[in-house]
């Protein structure tokens, strides 16, 4: 392989990792308000570039991707919660 593509291979897998964390973070922090600014700074990137590298990783944007999350959560509470006879 090419050192400049070991490279940018190298680079890569750094940013998934880096957003990797970041998506757990959202996961984690569910009830606080998502401040895409932090977000962004915690993996070093402007807050449009970060979204778009969100974006291409999971297929969605960080907002959508809670959005997603929640509904998934929501969708699960009920068959979690124990019935009552």
């Amino acid at each position: 392989m090419c050192l400049s593509l070991k490279v940018a291979a190298q680079q890569h897998h750094r940013e998934l990792a880096l957003l990797r964390r970041v998506r757990d973070r959202i996961d984690r922090e569910c009830a606080r308000p998502l401040d895409i600014d932090v977000l962004a700074r915690s993996v070093g990137l402007p807050a449009a570039q970060f979204v778009r590298r969100f974006r291409d990783a999971y297929g969605l944007s960080p907002h959508d991707y809670r959005r997603a999350a929640e509904a998934i959560r929501n969708r699960e509470a009920p068959a979690a919660r124990p019935k009552v006879a």
